[in-house]
């Protein structure tokens, strides 16, 4: 009974998956990782350029040929360099240009980590308080300091009176 139940549940879900079409591939996807090549360094899906247009020709062409995007892309790296690509590929050398920001991020911060620690550290043991320890005063000094009180006091008065 459970099983007849969990099924019905999860048989639309199944369906739904299975039924999901396959984006199609567009020409913009493929513009949007190629340089353009008139020298003003941009994407070829925003220049608007006679290169830019004869680049989407191409490609237009290439797809209808039924080439993949993978093969497209490979043809015009093929006719232009690795300086068609929006993006360095994600393969040997180029590798440390994705790398390479984030390593630097994290050992930056693990230095940082490291040298805040010890500047706390230092901190807190060059800066023990001193402890005074307060003496009990004596009888007689504390009589001697209350007669120069009032005697500053007494003048202090004579003083204001004037």
């Amino acid at each position: 009974m459970k099983l007849r139940v969990l099924a019905t549940l999860l048989a639309p879900l199944l369906l739904m998956m299975i039924a999901t079409p396959v984006m199609a591939l567009s020409s913009k996807d493929i513009q949007k990782e190629l340089m353009c090549q008139c020298g003003c360094t941009m994407v070829v899906d925003v220049c608007d350029c006679e290169t830019a247009n004869q680049i989407r020709t191409k490609i237009t062409e290439l797809m209808s040929q039924g080439q993949s995007k993978e093969q497209i892309i490979a043809y015009f790296v093929g006719q232009y360099g690795e300086k068609m690509l929006a993006s360095p590929a994600k393969k040997g050398f180029n590798l440390i240009a994705w790398v390479l920001p984030f390593a630097t991020v994290v050992a930056g911060g693990t230095g940082l980590f490291f040298i805040l620690r010890v500047w706390v550290l230092k901190g807190r043991t060059e800066v023990e308080p001193a402890v005074t320890l307060i003496q009990p005063v004596s009888t007689e000094e504390t009589e001697e300091y209350r007669g120069r009180l009032e005697e500053e006091l007494e003048k202090y008065q004579e003083e204001g009176s004037r």
